[in-house]
Parts: structure tokens; C-alpha cells; sequence
């Protein structure tokens, strides 16, 4: 017999119950599974994202999709920098570029807090959870490794049918797109479909 549910219970039924299915079963994919519980988000919040106007939204980039050889100016209350006069050819710059033409609230590259700690920075995590607390945007693109995902905001508490990140005080209609792999200092990702959830509108 197959279990049938309706689309706003699968993402809260998935993510409740990943920590019990990993201490069951230890050999369980994990990447496999945060990959799933992406897809059901993604399908669940997709209607209310697309409506959403872009000067509404805000786009979390990391930093890890930066140019071989980016300077690497990093800013502890912006994230990366993208400098002016840098003539590298850079996908993350260009993403970044058309988010802000197109109008969105606002686009950060996030940094590593655990490599660049020296710097001042923030963990990811609370880089993003303070950014969207000063911003207050109603809906948010990210961009991240499953690592990333499962290890900081796979949590029953982050999730309900009003948006994500509910266990920090925030409520905002979500949309993710996962990186190829999960190495903190250089990776890759699809960037036909993350170019595809930037300009996404009803």
C-alpha cells in the first residue's frame, strides 16, 4: 500500500522525521533525503514565491561559487564583496548582477564564518537569520550545500505552512537551490536552474 499525503504535510512529515530515520538507519543517505525534502519544499512554497514582487525577496548566494582567483573582499556585515573593477568572469557575480536588476530587496554573498572567523564573521547561519531580520523580506532564494541544510536548518521548528525558519522568529516563503557537493572553499551548482528560481514569477 502506498501513503498518499497532501503536499503541505509531506515537507513537515519528511523533516520530523530525518533525525529518528538516521539514528534507525545510520547508513542512510543523507544527501539523498535533504535532496527530497528540497524538492517537496520547493513544490510546496513555489505559488507563493513566484507571486511574491522581487523587490520582496532576498537571494543568499555562497561564496564558494566565487572565480578562481576573486579577490575576495569580505565585508562582516555584507558578506563578499564584489569589487567594481574586477574583470574576472564570474557566474556568482553575474547571478548577483541580474537578482539586483531585476529588482530584488536585496543579495548577499555568504561567507564561510568557520574559514573566516578571523574576519569577523558570523557562522552562515546567523549571517542569514540577522540579515533577514533586518530586511524583513517576504521571500528568500538560497543557494547551499545539503550539509549546510541538514546540519542547520532541518528542524521540525524551522518549518510550517507559513514559511521556514519559524524556530528563529521569522516566517518567510522559501525557495532552494543545492550545490553540487558540499566543499566550503570551491563548488559547483546547475546554474540554468538556479538563473531559472531567481527570475521565477507568476
Amino acid at each position: 500500500m502506498t501513503l498518499s499525503l497532501p503536499s503541505w504535510l509531506t515537507l513537515p512529515v519528511l523533516v520530523f522525521f530525518y533525525k529518528p530515520l538516521v539514528r534507525i538507519f545510520p547508513k542512510l543517505d543523507k544527501d539523498a533525503y535533504v535532496r527530497t525534502v528540497v524538492r517537496a519544499g520547493n513544490r510546496f512554497f513555489r505559488q507563493r514565491f513566484v507571486r511574491t514582487p522581487y523587490g520582496e525577496r532576498m537571494l543568499f548566494l555562497p561564496y564558494c561559487l566565487r572565480a578562481e582567483g576573486c579577490a575576495t573582499v569580505i565585508d562582516p556585515e555584507k558578506g563578499l564583496l564584489c569589487q567594481a573593477d574586477c574583470r574576472l568572469p564570474c557566474r556568482l557575480r553575474e547571478m548577483r548582477e541580474m537578482a539586483l536588476a531585476l529588482g530584488y530587496g536585496d543579495v548577499s554573498v555568504v561567507v564561510s564564518g568557520k574559514l573566516h572567523k578571523k574576519d569577523g564573521m558570523l557562522r552562515s547561519r546567523d549571517f542569514l537569520v540577522r540579515s533577514i531580520g533586518q530586511r524583513q523580506p517576504r521571500a528568500v532564494l538560497g543557494c547551499l550545500c545539503t550539509y549546510d541544510l541538514r546540519e542547520k536548518y532541518l528542524r521540525s521548528a524551522n518549518v510550517s505552512r507559513e514559511g521556514s525558519l519559524g524556530g528563529h522568529g521569522l516566517k518567510v516563503i522559501p525557495q532552494v537551490c543545492l550545490l553540487d557537493g558540499c566543499n566550503c572553499r570551491k563548488s559547483s551548482v546547475d546554474w540554468q536552474e538556479l538563473e531559472a528560481l531567481i527570475r521565477a514569477k507568476d
